[in-house]
């Protein structure tokens, strides 16, 4: 570790330099505090010994300057003559610890020690939480991401309430991860409650929890949701599928900042930063009596809208290759190349699953395509044959019957994939993820090789 000592005496700086190099450190001292606090500025150190006394100020005031400037610092006072009152002061504005004059060498070697075992810690907790924020990251280089990403570290040191809209697959979740992982409450807990998810007459005891027998199956009390992200986040995804006479006690509840668990009379408090998504238009809803305007308002204090992929096409390419590097490295093969017409295809395609469904196509493709490049013939059918709503239709008459629709379009299906891959069979099932042998009887069933010259 980097340590620097600033003291008056001499013979001080010289010992416990010398004992710390004895120990591997790197240590250098100086004699007043505008040449240590000049070192700060210059290098970044671990540890600084701080003297009380020193010629040119307090080293009270030091010791808040240190720490409003260098706040990972760790500061450790050393004095000749101290007080409680001064020991007492000097650790509630950061310092480590308050030595006394005459200094133990074997006390500051031990102390050296615990403070090198809390750094490493703490390293390795800004590493995993590196990673993390890593994981969630907006991959994109649009003017729509970079603004979406600025506007998220704004009110990430907030405690605002937060409503995220947008379709579905757009990477709401992510937003809202991000929100908490770049805030205040970072180290505090992120509860989720998908409220698409949980059953109508469960939602109640999954936000509140319950006491043991309120109703049947409760053999034990159950810590709800809410109480659970007490000093954290509490995210409240697919708000906008929640019934209203639900919304009718979730607004109660936001309003008050009181609930009981079900079957229970304790009033319980918690504080948590509401965080809510909603791939619903919620104006819309409220006209159609299907969400509580006084709930909207409630949540909706600051608006975070997530716009769809086929709005921010510039980032195709960047998340593509993201997506490729990831899946190689999870499955342990050879990154792969993308042609350029290959990567025209992802462009121009709409993307109507957004993010979520480009990265599930491009993992398929990684892992099934032959050779280290893929390229037009490694595509799936739903991209060589455009939009999904002009496969729908497939040419089918209204006036036939299911079976009859189901059969033209799955026909037209196939032909396309057949068509796009230059009738190469093994391709052509990957394409379509539909075993060689199902595909050939699947040819002779609609008669599809009277069009392999068409």
């Amino acid at each position: 570790m980097d340590i620097l000592i600033i003291d008056d005496e001499k013979n001080i700086g010289v010992a416990i330099k010398g004992i710390l190099e004895d120990e591997g450190h790197k240590c250098e001292f100086c004699l007043n505090y505008s040449d240590g606090f000049k070192r700060l500025k210059e290098k970044m150190f671990d540890i600084v010994f701080l003297d009380i006394w020193l010629p040119d100020t307090d080293g009270v005031e030091g010791l808040r300057e240190i720490k409003r400037y260098f706040p990972e610092t760790e500061v450790v006072m050393i004095s000749g003559h101290g007080t409680i009152e001064t020991a007492v002061e000097t650790i509630r504005y950061g310092a480590y610890d308050f030595l006394e004059k005459p200094l133990s060498l074997d006390r500051i070697t031990m102390m050296v020690k615990h403070l090198g075992d809390k750094l490493n810690i703490l390293r390795d907790l800004r590493k995993s939480k590196f990673n993390l924020i890593k994981k969630y990251d907006l991959i994109g280089v649009s003017d729509a991401i970079v603004r979406l990403k600025d506007k998220i570290e704004r009110i990430a040191a907030m405690n605002s309430w937060v409503l995220i809209t947008g379709e579905n697959g757009t990477g709401k979740e992510h937003v809202a991860r991000l929100i908490h992982m770049l805030g205040k409450r970072s180290d505090k807990p992120f509860v989720e409650i998908n409220c698409s998810a949980v059953p109508t007459d469960l939602i109640e005891s999954e936000m509140f929890g319950h006491e043991k027998g309120s109703f049947t199956g409760s053999i034990q009390r159950k810590i709800g949701k809410f109480e659970l992200a007490d000093g954290g986040i509490l995210f409240l995804d697919e708000i906008g599928d929640m019934g209203l006479p639900m919304q009718a006690k979730l607004l109660r509840v936001l309003e008050t900042g009181e609930f009981t668990r079900v079957g229970g009379n304790d009033t319980i408090k918690s504080d948590f930063r509401l965080i809510s998504a909603t791939n619903k238009n919620l104006p819309v809803e409220i006209a159609s009596n299907r969400f509580r305007s006084d709930l909207y308002y409630r949540i909706n204090v600051i608006p975070v809208e997530v716009p769809p992929l086929r709005e921010r096409r510039d980032d195709i390419a960047p998340l593509v290759n993201h997506f490729i590097k990831e899946t190689s490295a999870m499955n342990g093969i050879r990154e792969k190349q993308v042609t350029d017409g290959l990567m025209r295809l992802f462009t121009d395609y709409d993307w109507p699953g957004n993010v979520r469904q480009l990265k599930n196509i491009v993992e398929r493709m990684v892992v099934l395509s032959e050779g280290d490049t893929m390229d037009l013939n490694d595509a799936p059918a739903i991209l060589v044959s455009g939009r999904e709503e002009e496969n729908i239709d497939g040419g089918v008459d209204c006036g036939s019957t299911l079976k009859e629709a189901r059969d033209e379009f799955e026909k037209n299906y196939i032909l396309k994939a057949l068509k796009s891959t230059n009738w190469n069979i093994s391709q052509a099932s990957r394409m379509l993820d539909m075993e060689r042998t199902y595909l050939y009887r699947k040819i002779r069933v609609y008669e599809l090789d009277k069009y392999r010259d068409k």
